[in-house]
């Protein structure tokens, strides 16, 4: 979940020297620091259900699933995000002279809205993360109902696909993949998130 900082821009480089040395992480979108929050207990309850859910079907396939403590870089001179959580199918590569090493090649990317940062996932970073060649499916996972939008590619094209209700199934066609929302949102109180 991130927050901006009032007014603090920085350059990729700068912005990669100063987050090593800070206490907690930041994320730079089009060179401009956000914070990140605290996330809810839902957000976490569906952040460890999805990260188990995903690795339970494509280990075996070849892919790893990573939490949300991974660094992503989506545009090397600009923009580096902490996805709520990533999939790299195949050989993951990471920049090891950063600090935390940071990944540059995702498969799929989730993200999970909250108010304080839905604007940034639906826009900006939507805008950036589907620019990503080595990217299959961005979505967009509610927290306030059993809802997820999956922006998923077909050649050189995206398709949005909006998968609603606790009896939907999220279809991930790359790699091929199917996740009942139940099995997403099954701890999750919708009267208190």
């Amino acid at each position: 979940m991130a927050t901006e900082i009032a007014d603090r821009m920085m350059s990729a480089e700068d912005f990669l020297e100063w987050e090593s040395a800070q206490p907690y992480q930041h994320e730079l979108i089009d060179n401009r620091v956000y914070d990140m929050t605290g996330a809810t207990p839902s957000h976490n309850l569906i952040n460890l259900d999805l990260a188990f859910a995903l690795k339970s079907r494509l280990y075996r396939r070849g892919c790893r699933v990573f939490g949300m403590n991974i660094q992503v870089q989506v545009d090397p001179s600009a923009t580096f995000t902490y996805p709520d959580a990533v999939v790299v199918c195949g050989e993951s590569r990471f920049r090891y002279e950063t600090s935390p090493p940071m990944l540059e090649n995702p498969t799929l990317l989730f993200e999970i809205l909250s108010p304080s940062t839905e604007r940034i996932d639906r826009k900006r970073k939507s805008e950036q993360y589907l620019q990503i060649p080595t990217l299959s499916g961005y979505f967009l996972v509610s927290q306030d109902r059993p809802m997820i939008e999956a922006h998923t590619r077909s050649g050189e094209d995206w398709r949005l696909r909006i998968f609603s209700g606790m009896d939907a199934t999220l279809v991930i066609p790359t790699p091929d993949c199917e996740i009942p929302l139940s099995e997403i949102y099954q701890q999750v109180s919708f009267a208190d998130a």
